[in-house]
């Protein structure tokens, strides 16, 4: 008797389930689809930014930069958008395996299709400027971001080492003033200078100086070049600027 009324318990709450519309299922089936595409989007856009800080990197003068190749390499590699871009790549897998038939394919099928989509759009998104565009803007509104993650702000603010990155702020016949990435102004000596030809000097550059530091206001410059990437520093509300010191010459020589 006992059997029975269990038997019939049971019967009676399946009875009492409802199946689920069919356009729940599908809706479920869409969003995962959505959060699939979205995340691959976005790892795309992180491989963007890692080709770009790659790409954009101080290589040309990486020998002022550190005592070796593999010391630069680990001073300025990207880790964080690595990591970044390591993270949604496994969200994208998550929610691929969660789709109708995403249970179907092997883990290294749908890693490697994802890898491959990323090279695809994320080199495409960094030709048209687009890695360069979220480094720079990350840079703006992130106060950390270019102490820790992009480290270039810190490399080229080594002044007693002979690095000073900065924007042009006045161009003379003698000398030039640099607002240095901390927002104070040098004075630049021009005497053996070294400026590639295809560097046009004009106001609001951001530029790389290799030179010397001669005080807290002068520096004599050996090597300039035009900054790579970091245009975030272009129209940066820098402190005013102050009218152009004094020059000692007796500080040049």
């Amino acid at each position: 008797m006992e059997e029975k009324d269990i038997s019939q318990e049971i019967l009676d709450k399946i009875k009492e389930v409802k199946p689920k519309p069919r356009w729940q299922f599908l809706l479920n089936d869409y969003l995962i689809w959505f959060l699939a595409s979205f995340s691959l989007i976005v790892s795309s856009l992180a491989f963007a930014v890692v080709l770009y800080m790659l790409v954009d990197n101080d290589w040309d003068v990486y020998t002022r930069i550190s005592n070796s190749l593999l010391e630069f390499v680990f001073l300025t590699f990207p880790y964080f958008w690595l990591i970044f871009l390591g993270g949604f790549i496994l969200i994208t897998y998550y929610n691929f395996r969660h789709t109708k038939n995403g249970y179907k394919y092997p883990l290294s099928k749908i890693f490697l299709a994802s890898f491959l989509i990323n090279i695809l759009l994320g080199t495409f998104l960094y030709n048209v400027g687009v890695g360069q565009a979220i480094d720079n803007a990350v840079a703006k509104r992130v106060p950390f971001y270019k102490e820790f993650i992009n480290k270039r702000k810190h490399i080229w603010s080594r002044i007693d080492d002979g690095l000073l990155g900065g924007v042009v702020t006045a161009i003379e016949e003698e000398y030039i003033l640099i607002k240095d990435i901390e927002g104070n102004v040098w004075t630049i000596k021009h005497f053996n200078t070294t400026t590639p030809e295809f560097v046009r000097l004009q106001l609001g550059q951001p530029v790389r100086i290799i030179g010397q530091k001669i005080d807290s206001q002068n520096f004599e410059m050996f090597i300039m070049l035009p900054m790579r990437g970091m245009h975030w520093m272009r129209g940066q509300n820098f402190p005013p600027a102050v009218p152009p010191p004094m020059i000692n010459e007796r500080n040049f020589r």
